[in-house]
């Protein structure tokens, strides 16, 4: 008997099928990757076996009990199906504790809590977590534990749907929550992980089932799979790029670090590369005016400022990492997010807006509604072309800072943006790549700067590039700014 089955499940909006007669078992104890492009029908999956979303047909069933279309999360979480967002829904205010039990009509006293709430987290491996803590204070791979545990609290976690669980994580902090999932389906939790990172999904995952278009196009054992056998299945169109060799041009940028002198030219794509939340993401924001204690050279004269509108007016453009808090508004339109900053540059007539939007819209091949439509109406992937098109069209950046721009998005996407970014530099912008990474920086970029621990080291394109930015990042990280 399947633990979770849909049978026949399609979920419609008008003449959309976003999931169509979807039919599919998992069984106890299984590890199952589920992969899509952005819109592939990934999410509404997620929320038809949530109870969040009702199918429009079909039915689903928990170990053979049919589930009723008008179950609530509520219910349905309580016989034991848990779902764990890329960004947990936990409340930052409360403690640990009370966010364990929030909303618990059937929460015990103060001190049955605090001995359950502990005997969770021990489960999870997580007992060094003070249960007064502020879940505003932790780590985003704690804040997945808390919101693991809170399932475990419900009862017997007989299903657990992860969403991009890793596409925040540093590399030591995917491989404990692996860990983990190992762990939980060893003792019969039936585990479904969506990811747009293929290398995590092939580590942990005993099966693959990857949509396209609302229904199912591969459902094979994970043994055996290559990362060119995903992108192949998941966008079969993408075609091997050629290696792209850049032009030598002149010196745009030199910021003086004390561990080396860092150089940037126009017309190339280079990478910051080092640990998750690392010195590379904080080298961004200084060139951006977020933080001080900047000593750079911008087209051979002193590279001054105090605020991000200084660097914008000298024409340095960043594209931050969080879309969602740090650059989209999410109840504006499309087309407004993205000539957002530059209303005050001349960008009035609406008419003429529109037509150069279109243009936009073409080139980095946004998919979704109309333009004047909301920007949250886009799928993830869509919503950081529009982040991207902000800072790379209506008015031309001379240096274009991006930190990690193909984080969760999927394998079209990354084309896309990888395209749009070469036909950028090809145009003379220099564009520098912040990421914990290290396939982000190969895919993108011809050289690196590998940053961590207050030293630097230069990393050009090889057969071996990828594994040389890791080995130089390891290294480094041992060794610190003793060893350049």
């Amino acid at each position: 008997m399947a633990r979770l089955s849909f049978s026949g499940v399609s979920v419609r909006f008008g003449p959309t099928a976003a999931l169509d007669n979807v039919s599919l078992e998992f069984s106890a104890g299984e590890v199952v990757g589920l992969l899509g492009h952005n819109g592939a029908g990934k999410s509404t999956m997620l929320n038809v076996a949530t109870g969040a979303l009702a199918a429009t047909s079909g039915f689903l069933a928990l170990d053979g009990e049919t589930i009723g279309r008008r179950a609530t999360p509520g219910e349905i979480a309580d016989r034991g199906v848990t779902v764990i967002h890329q960004e947990p829904a936990l409340v930052p205010n409360l403690s640990i504790i009370d966010n364990l039990f929030l909303a618990r009509a059937d929460a015990p006293l103060r001190a049955s809590r605090v001995k359950r709430a502990r005997e969770a987290l021990s489960e999870l491996g997580a007992d060094h977590l003070h249960l007064e803590a502020p879940v505003s204070t932790l780590s985003l791979g704690e804040r997945q534990l808390v919101d693991l545990a809170r399932g475990l609290l419900r009862g017997d976690m007989r299903v657990l749907l992860l969403d991009e669980p890793t596409a925040a994580l540093g590399q030591a902090e995917t491989t404990a929550l692996h860990q983990l999932i190992r762990k939980l389906a060893a003792k019969g939790t039936t585990v479904i992980y969506v990811s747009h990172r293929l290398p995590d999904i092939l580590d942990v995952c005993e099966r693959v089932v990857v949509l396209r278009g609302g229904g199912v196009v591969m459902d094979t054992p994970a043994i055996g799979l290559s990362l060119a056998d995903l992108t192949h299945a998941l966008a079969p169109e993408v075609e091997r790029e050629e290696e792209w060799i850049p032009k030598p041009s002149h010196l745009r940028l030199q910021v003086r670090e004390p561990a080396a002198d860092l150089e940037f030219y126009d017309g190339e794509i280079v990478g910051l590369f080092g640990m998750a939340a690392g010195e590379q993401f904080h080298l961004l924001e200084r060139l951006f005016g977020i933080r001080g204690g900047l000593d750079a050279n911008l087209s051979d004269k002193r590279y001054r400022i105090a605020k991000p509108i200084d660097a914008i007016i000298q024409g340095v453009h960043l594209v931050p990492a969080d879309r969602e808090s740090d650059g989209l508004i999410g109840g504006l339109s499309a087309i407004d997010n993205t000539y957002l900053p530059w209303f005050s540059r001349g960008f009035r007539s609406r008419k003429n807006i529109a037509q150069a939007y279109a243009g936009i819209r073409s080139t980095l091949n946004v998919q979704g509604p109309a333009g004047d439509a909301p920007v949250m109406s886009f799928s993830g992937g869509n919503r950081q072309k529009h982040l991207l098109a902000r800072w790379m069209f209506p008015v031309a950046p001379k240096v274009l800072l991006l930190a990690q721009p193909t984080q969760g998005v999927d394998v079209g996407a990354k084309q896309d943006i990888r395209l749009a970014l070469r036909e950028l530099a090809d145009t003379g912008v220099c564009v520098l790549v912040a990421s914990a990474e290290a396939d982000e920086i190969t895919s993108l970029c011809e050289r690196s700067y590998v940053i961590a621990r207050g030293a630097c080291r230069e990393v050009t394109r090889s057969s071996r590039y990828e594994t040389e930015l890791l080995e130089t990042l390891l290294d480094i990280s041992r060794v610190g700014s003793n060893r350049k």
